[in-house]
């Protein structure tokens, strides 16, 4: 190795001056794509090699161009007047790809540069409500996953980029990736576009989610109140409704009840409350004959139920002969006997 270094130096001497005139540039490129270094040389060279991480990837003879031993790295070569230009095409990179990419002219220059691999993972907004009454404070959250490296959270209200002072941003390591949540607070008075930007240098624009955050009068209630409101109030009408349908079915019941006793009660006080006198009167009338046999004597008084009295030398005898009435059948029935005096003269 350190006669190969003579030799070049020698080589060097002998062909003339070459050096770097501009090094590779820093790059960030995303996972699996591809990454460009380029090393500009003053003519005369002979060799130059490119080195990742210290070790050789690709070498490039003047003469013969670029000896390949690795699909992955690869040149394009270009030469305008006395500049030559060697680009490192390096593809599909992997995170183990990150660090340094040197251009070694000769083994007497090096020019070096940085390669960053990084990764975009997923970015969502994740509040599952996006409606607020007016004037009251609300937050928004947004979650980056699986980032490489830590992206940076901003957040924009209506096309203005919002006051850092009103989020707050937090990471953490998992494995190789960075999960990142940001919480922004606000206070809308009205309807307002939300975009969360999260960005890292490989990307070549931040990458965004929106949502749309809708602003309620206070005086109004939310749809899904509202939802349960009537579900209450259906509920308490009709448990009402059932209970009023039970107390009208026992107050039936009770008044039915409470008729039917009225009702006997007073049935039997009529019953034992009228008159004999008023029992007769209501029997009908049955009128009769005048019975021409009977006499009126001793009508006054003095008269004996049932035997004889003397009135001198005549026995008078007292029988109860009845009335005699006419019916329809032309018989004749006994109705309320009267008395009747039968006189036998000795």
């Amino acid at each position: 190795m350190h006669s190969t270094g003579c030799l070049l130096v020698l080589l060097h001497s002998f062909l003339g001056y070459s050096q770097i005139l501009q090094g590779p540039q820093s790059a960030a490129v995303l996972l699996n794509s591809d990454a460009l270094f380029n090393c500009t040389l003053s003519e005369p060279w002979v060799i130059m090699t490119w080195l990742l991480n210290g070790r050789t990837v690709l070498t490039i003879l003047s003469a013969t161009g670029p000896v390949v031993t690795n699909p992955r790295f690869t040149s394009r070569n270009n030469t305008q007047g006395n500049a030559f230009t060697a680009e490192l095409i390096i593809s599909k990179v992997s995170l183990q790809d990150s660090g340094v990419v040197m251009c070694d002219l000769q083994n007497i220059e090096t020019k070096e540069a940085n390669l960053s691999v990084q990764v975009n993972g997923s970015l969502q907004i994740t509040n599952h409500s996006l409606s607020v009454l007016q004037d009251h404070s609300t937050t928004i959250v947004c979650q980056a996953s699986k980032w490489y490296p830590e992206p940076k959270i901003t957040w924009m209200l209506n096309k203005t980029w919002a006051d850092p002072q009103n989020y707050t941003t937090g990471s953490s390591l998992s494995t190789e990736f960075y999960d990142t949540t940001s919480t922004l607070r606000l206070a809308p008075s009205s309807d307002v576009t939300i975009v969360c930007v999260a960005s890292i240098p490989a990307l070549p624009e931040p990458q965004t989610t929106t949502v749309n955050l809708t602003v309620t009068a206070e005086h109004a209630k939310p749809s899904n109140d509202k939802t349960v409101l009537i579900a209450v109030t259906v509920t308490f009408s009709a448990v009402a409704l059932i209970v009023l349908i039970i107390v009208g079915i026992v107050f039936c019941c009770k008044k039915r009840t409470s008729s039917k006793s009225s009702y006997q009660e007073e049935m039997r006080k009529v019953s034992q409350g009228r008159s004999p006198n008023e029992q007769n009167s209501k029997m009908p009338q049955i009128q009769g004959k005048i019975n021409l046999g009977f006499s009126a004597e001793n009508i006054s008084g003095n008269q004996e139920s049932q035997g004889s009295r003397d009135t001198g030398n005549k026995t008078v005898a007292l029988e109860q002969v009845p009335h005699v009435i006419q019916t329809n059948n032309k018989g004749h029935y006994p109705v309320n006997p009267k008395k009747m005096r039968q006189a036998t003269v000795v």
